[in-house]
């Protein structure tokens, strides 16, 4: 029988990942033999890879910088929008290692390989571009608005996009403006806060977080017709749906979708403010994106057909709602409401039921500023009043007094109990503050967000011009001459409210009238705020146009005359101070059983105690302040601690306060007449600090020391 024929081995097909290179290849032309390897085992064999392998992996690499950064994970090497700093930096240097500029990046203006769009131009931080890509699929913002132009010959941009509309059968009461910004965290991005993101791009209010709001807001006998709830039949429960149902709420036009001011910050200081001297790694601002006076329709509908009268009292209950403000981080300040007349003007929507104190205020000095400008060509990045300045100065202060009466566990505690907040990075997170009580927190358990007892809500009843700028000439290092701009702020009766978010007992009551009055003799609020006012108290340090602006002004306006505090002679404010440690001392002992006020945090550089506080003093005639030159001489405190520099925060507070006497038992204001303060934490490790303590101690300073 003849042999069988031999048949060849077919080769081995593999599918490749890529559809167009799956077809079957011819087996490869023979290689010419390879020199054998030592058959020593003690020689490490490295394993040849495939190059095809590596250029797979690098294109995948590639192609995952083509997704838009709303869809990269916020993670090291992925989107990272949230960091304000070296995180950016981080990430600005992982795009100088992509060598293939991609397609959808040169759509937005940005050359990967050269790390600057096509003009040339440095690479915009990546919360520039996560924004701008997320307004590239919106319909398009109107024109900046021309303030020369009257109203009646202003005109937006036409969108080619229809904007959402409800239904003929949804009520929507017209529309409503955010007062200042308005956070909705969309939840999808670990680290970053987001707004929700509906179709075409546009953000909304959920019906849901919609729902919520009017729930709490809704009389009780009411909640089960509108919202539904759970009942009883034959004993057991069953869930039963109201008649009301919530569309949610989008924006009316597109006046939000300003790149600028859509990038929001979030800088909590108190650590490196209150704590310490230096900032640790990771206590940089952080970005979030919110918008900026935004206008809303809400929708609401029915099952059941209602009459108008019945519809009015819905729409109370849904303003009573929007009195105490939508989304998050409300109690800084977010999310409350004005409504919009037929004729444009504005109308402050608010629950009078909640305000705990209403404050007056006047101010001047250094306007913060956002993360991007305006306009490209400005000297500045977008200046902006930011309200929740008020509520971290007050949360500051708390914090401060507190240390100097009770150890860091409590202080931080409480402080968290009265105004809400997360454990900062640093702080002891072994027990949390939950519901108003202390609880033990489980091993592995991240710490919780603490909703605080009271908020704050600002409304401007007079002017606030925030268009003011300070130029002066500036020589860098290589001899260009340079104008550099810095925006102001002028307010004019400002209304601060504070609100029973929680439970307020007596104790906190006073404390807070006394922590108010606190906050305005010794210092200010916002940027510069340990500084008083150079243009108003030091105006020829600025005779050669050569210096920045430094320091702030704020005053109690009429209407606030309860919170003046008298000076008809320098005990009256030792009295003070004593006077508020003692309310503080009386709210812990309300708190803490068992408290004793015999302790304090010795290692906090802003403790308010005797051993780590003085304060300074001296009347100041026709409005002259003699320390402010101080900070600017070197042989008195510049170059200090106690001064501070570019970069590390002074340990020294230096105020005018307007001065009021009591003349014929009544509170009467001097015009004129300043009580000028220097409150000062020592600093025993640097010799210049303590040179000028023993200066200020002398006669020849003209202060004495009243605490």
């Amino acid at each position: 029988m003849p042999d069988q024929p031999k048949l060849k081995a077919k080769p081995d097909l593999k599918l490749d990942t890529e559809p167009e290179k799956n077809h079957i290849k011819s087996p490869a032309p023979p290689q010419p033999k390879q020199k054998k390897r030592s058959e020593n085992p003690s020689v490490t064999q490295t394993p040849q890879k495939n190059s095809g392998e590596k250029q797979t992996l690098k294109i995948e690499f590639e192609d995952a910088k083509n997704v838009p950064l709303m869809f990269q994970a916020q993670i090291p090497d992925r989107g990272n929008i949230q960091y304000v700093g070296e995180e950016n930096k981080k990430q600005k240097r992982e795009l100088e290692n992509i060598s293939k500029p991609q397609q959808h990046t040169k759509q937005f203006g940005i050359d990967n390989k050269k790390n600057k769009n096509q003009e040339g131009e440095k690479e915009k931080p990546a919360y520039e571009r996560w924004v701008m890509q997320w307004l590239e699929g919106c319909p398009p913002a109107p024109e900046k608005v021309d303030e020369k132009h009257r109203a009646t010959q202003r005109c937006s941009a036409k969108s080619t996009i229809k904007l959402p509309q409800f239904g003929s059968n949804v009520k929507s009461w017209e529309y409503y403006q955010i007062r200042w910004r308005m956070v909705t965290n969309g939840g999808q991005d670990e680290g970053l806060i987001r707004p929700v993101i509906g179709a075409k791009g546009m953000p909304f209010f959920p019906g849901s977080s919609m729902k919520g709001a009017f729930l709490r807001a809704c009389p009780e006998d009411k909640r089960q017709q509108y919202c539904g709830g759970e009942i009883l039949i034959k004993g057991d429960k069953r869930t039963k749906p109201g008649i009301l149902r919530f569309h949610g709420g989008y924006p009316v036009d597109m006046s939000w979708a300003q790149c600028d001011r859509l990038v929001d910050i979030a800088h909590g200081q108190q650590p490196y403010q209150v704590m310490r001297n230096t900032k640790e790694k990771g206590e940089n601002a952080n970005v979030q994106i919110s918008l900026y006076q935004p206008k809303f329709k809400f929708g609401i509908s029915s099952t059941k057909i209602l009459e108008d009268s019945e519809w009015a009292e819905i729409q109370l209950i849904w303003e009573k709602a929007l009195g105490r403000g939508i989304g998050s981080r409300v109690s800084a300040g977010y999310g409350y409401v004005d409504r919009v007349n037929q004729d444009g003007s504005l109308k402050p929507i608010e629950n009078c039921d909640r305000i705990l104190l209403s404050i007056h205020l006047n101010g001047q000095g250094l306007a913060s500023q956002l993360l991007l400008k305006n306009n490209e060509r400005d000297k500045h990045k977008t200046p902006e009043f930011r309200p929740n300045m008020f509520k971290a100065a007050l949360r500051g202060h708390t914090l401060r007094l507190l240390g100097g009466i009770a150890d860091e566990k409590i202080a931080q505690d409480l402080t968290k109990k009265l105004w809400g907040g997360i454990p900062e990075k640093g702080e002891d997170s072994q027990e949390i503050v939950s519901g108003g009580e202390i609880t033990e927190q489980r091993e592995g358990q991240k710490p919780k967000a603490i909703v605080g007892s009271i908020g704050i809500h600002f409304t401007v009843d007079g002017k606030l011009c925030t268009k003011g700028k300070h130029t002066y000439k500036q020589v860098n290092k290589f001899g260009k001459l340079s104008t550099p701009e810095m925006p102001t702020y002028n307010l004019e009766n400002g209304t601060l409210n504070l609100l029973k978010i929680g439970e307020v007992k007596p104790e906190i009551e006073q404390f807070i009238i006394n922590l108010v009055k606190f906050s305005v003799l010794l210092g200010g609020f916002g940027k510069s705020w340990r500084r008083t006012h150079h243009k108003l108290f030091y105006p020829s340090y600025f005779e050669n146009d050569d210096k920045p602006m430094i320091g702030c002004h704020w005053e109690f306006a009429r209407g606030s005359e309860e919170f003046y505090i008298p000076a008809n002679d320098l005990n009256h404010i030792t009295e003070f101070i004593n006077n508020i440690r003692e309310d503080a001392i009386a709210w812990v002992r309300s708190e803490v059983p068992g408290y004793q006020p015999n302790s304090y945090v010795r290692n906090w550089r802003e403790a308010w105690h005797p051993n780590k506080v003085q304060v300074w003093g001296r009347f100041a005639e026709k409005g002259k302040s003699q320390a402010v030159q101080w900070f600017h001489e070197t042989n008195r405190l510049k170059d200090s601690s106690l001064a501070g520099k570019m970069g590390q925060i002074g340990r020294t507070w230096h105020r005018m306060y307007p001065r009021y006497i009591i003349e014929d038992g009544k509170l009467t204001r001097l015009e004129n007449e300043y009580l000028e303060l220097l409150t000062i934490f020592p600093d025993e490790s640097d010799k210049k600090s303590q040179q000028f303590m023993d200066f200020l101690s002398t006669k020849n300073s003209g202060f004495q020391q009243i605490y």
